[in-house]
């Protein structure tokens, strides 16, 4: 095999948008002589040595890529001979398998997928021709990975010689979260903006200002990842040398004699070290440093986060200086501008690092009493007056507990924008099933209107959410915000764009699963517990049909009670599988319980066709809906009702009943429209208001509907 030990190559480090610059100077100080920082990476050039050291020792890539060849892409056939050309047999080593990731497209390539299996087929076929084999395709877990980007004509090929990801650490463990590679890049960019490795040497202590306040799952792996990476740079320790898989092991310039000298020097280097290691004094200047939740996922665990930076920099010797990634109320608090602010990522990804070199001003500080007869709690806030939310939620908590408790409710709301300046929803959660003994809280902010000043808004949001989980006696991790807009675009269910976290809950002796994260609404509508129990008892015995049914509470409710058949009938697939889980999850399934995904105006039109009756209907349409479903219709609960009771009361057997319910708040219907069509309804929406919407009664309507 030719010797390419002194080869020069071109290499492609990639990183975190943002990192370019501090990447490059990193690859200087590992010895490189030429880069050339570019959106999302830095090129850099060498022999392999070069790069055998980055994969070791970088902190801020995230993978080294050897560029093995630019060649024609105008088309398919253009980029499978340019491919088939270079020498894969000297790039590959024999008996590897391979994968290939495509991204970009251009005029004659406009599937990634079909660039990836051409460039595949063209490495495939020249191995073939060579050796007279071709290698193994393993997608998941290949042992060299070949990255192709479109650009324009033409195509960048390259090999990847990280294997994963050099972000995904070897301390992480097999049941690390998935953001934990992401976690650990804003760790290394924030040491690295703090010339943590410099601040070490003068004497600086390290403090992570959440250590002390991470969730029992994250304690149980020790070490936060932000000490971690810390604590590696004051023990010289390589980020890479715990590693056992790489994708150069693969790669035909791979010198295995130059990557174990690379591992002893790296050894030797620990153990200096180690060796030099001296007792810091207690009075030290500290670097406080904090990964902070991004502003725009405001959660209880962020408001906790900005807490707990801002107090610990409050508390640090002089002389000290303060980092943060995210956290824009913490940055808020200092009072002053950094001294370095720098962007990392990018659009609705991207993320602040802040470095500041005077402490915060004085925390704003309220007491709040335990409500379980423990210690006070001082819990930091932007505005002192937020006192009386913490008073307000506190005297309404005490007794929607023991009304709770006596009725046997699990899940209710405790506020409701109690207090005009403090616009909230805010409901308990009490997990049953596999999250018994938990507690959740949904936050729903309510937008405030453009009256309102947008700082003061954010900070008493900020308020609500630092306050709530003290006063309920929840961990901030257990509690979920999202903001409510008052718009009348979108489909039923709107998506919060977050991340899913689901939970059990109960109701009435049935299990529920609840989204505290994904979406605006949880999947259980709390003002409709007491019609669910209702529309329950009614179809006791019958055939039972649920229109617009969300996530088929009230088909639980109606299987519960002894409905002789269900019909849950929505246009999302996706609640539609909720709905079904629901039901399995209680016990019921098979013929007696069928789900069907229509339009439902034209499934009630099919509906009658077929002359389908049904004892009890339960229908909860939404205000309004542009869904993509429903083609170029739209929906209005207010235009549209007439016509939809009218099909209903169609479909109900002698006797039978419907259960019509709408949360517009200006709903009035029109009696007589409704008499014309043979079609009587019965206001009862003083029936169906539950205790803890009391003081929000026009919160939904709701009807009896029958055909005369």
């Amino acid at each position: 095999m030719p010797d390419h030990t002194s080869e020069e190559l071109e290499f492609f480090a990639s990183c975190l948008p943002g990192l370019e610059g501090l990447l490059a100077d990193e690859l200087h100080a590992l010895g490189v002589r030429r880069t050339r920082p570019l959106g999302g990476g830095v090129a850099f050039f060498g022999a392999p040595k070069v790069a055998l050291r980055a994969c070791l020792w970088s902190r801020l890539a995230s993978r080294v890529l050897c560029v093995e060849g630019r060649v024609g892409a105008a088309d398919s056939h253009a980029l499978y001979q340019g491919v088939y050309a270079l020498p894969w047999e000297d790039i590959l080593l024999p008996g590897k398998s391979i994968a290939v990731r495509a991204r970009g497209t251009n005029e004659g390539l406009r599937n990634t997928k079909f660039t990836g299996m051409r460039v595949k087929d063209a490495i495939c076929d020249r191995l073939r021709e060579v050796r007279g084999e071709r290698p193994d395709v393993n997608v998941a877990h290949p042992d060299i990975a070949i990255d192709v980007r479109i650009h324009e004509g033409k195509a960048t090929v390259s090999v990847d010689l990280s294997g994963t990801p050099l972000n995904d650490r070897a301390y992480f463990g097999r049941n690390a979260p998935d953001t934990m590679p992401l976690l650990c890049s804003y760790a290394a960019a924030i040491l690295a903006y703090a010339k943590w490795g410099e601040r070490a040497g003068e004497g600086f202590r390290f403090v992570d200002a959440l250590a002390e306040s991470r969730g029992e799952d994250e304690k149980s792996r020790g070490l936060s990842v932000l000490e971690r990476e810390a604590r590696a740079i004051i023990l010289d320790e390589a980020p890479g040398a715990a590693r056992s898989r790489w994708g150069f092991s693969s790669w035909g310039r791979f010198d295995e004699e130059t990557w174990n000298a690379l591992l002893d020097d790296a050894d030797e280097r620990a153990e200096r070290a180690q060796e030099s290691l001296r007792p810091l004094d207690a009075s030290a200047p500290q670097l406080v440093a904090a990964v902070l939740i991004d502003p725009a996922n405001d959660n209880a665990v962020s408001a906790a986060g900005d807490a707990a930076f801002v107090r610990a920099a409050a508390d640090a010797p002089a002389r000290s200086v303060f980092a943060c990634i995210g956290g824009e109320g913490a940055a808020e608090r200092f009072g002053a501008e950094p001294s370095l602010c720098e962007e990392l990522g990018r659009g609705r990804v991207s993320i602040k690092v802040r470095l500041f070199d005077t402490p915060p001003a004085a925390p704003v500080t309220i007491v709040v009493p335990d409500m379980f007869g423990g210690a006070e709690h001082v819990v930091d806030v932007h505005d002192e007056t937020s006192s009386q939310f913490a008073s307000r939620l506190r005297k309404v908590y005490k007794e929607r507990r023991k009304w709770a408790r006596r009725e046997g409710v699990s899940c209710y709301r405790v506020y409701d924008a109690d207090l005009p300046g403090y616009a909230a929803a805010i409901d308990l959660y009490a997990g049953a099933g596999e999250d018994e003994g938990k507690t959740f809280v949904h936050v729903a902010e309510y937008a405030a209107p453009s009256s309102i000043d947008e700082l003061k808004a954010r900070h008493r949001m900020s308020d609500i959410l630092a306050i709530t989980p003290v006063v309920l006696g929840v961990p901030p991790e257990r509690v979920f915000s999202k903001t409510r807009r008052r718009d009348r675009g979108g489909s039923q269910y709107r998506d919060a764009g977050e991340r899913s976290f689901v939970a059990t809950v109960e109701e009435d002796g049935s299990l529920f699963e609840v989204d505290l994260a994904g979406y605006v609404d949880t999947g259980i509508f709390l003002d409709h517990r007491d019609t669910r129990h209702m529309v329950g008892e009614m179809a006791a015995g019958g055939d039972f049909l649920n229109l617009f049914a969300y996530t088929g509470t009230a088909t639980v409710h109606a299987a519960a009670c002894g409905a002789r058949t269900t019909c849950t009938v929505d246009m999302s697939a996706t609640y539609l599988d909720w709905a079904r889980r629901n039901m399995a999850n209680n016990g019921f399934s098979g013929r007696a319980h069928r789900f069907e995904r229509a339009d439902v105006m034209q499934w009630i039109t099919s509906a009658r066709r077929d002359r389908r009756l049904f004892d009890l209907v339960f229908v909860d349409p939404p205000t309004f809906s542009n869904s993509k479903s429903m083609g170029r219709r739209t929906w209005d609960v207010q235009r549209d009702y007439v016509e939809l009771l009218i099909g209903v009361s169609r479909l109900l057997r002698e006797g039978g009943r419907a259960v019509f319910s709408c949360n517009l708040r200006t709903f009035k219907p029109d009696f007589e429209s409704l008499e014309k069509y043979g079609v009587e309804i019965e206001d009862i929406t003083a029936q169906t208001i539950p205790h803890d919407f009391e003081r929000n009664p026009r919160i939904h309507k709701c009807f009896i509907v029958r055909r005369k």
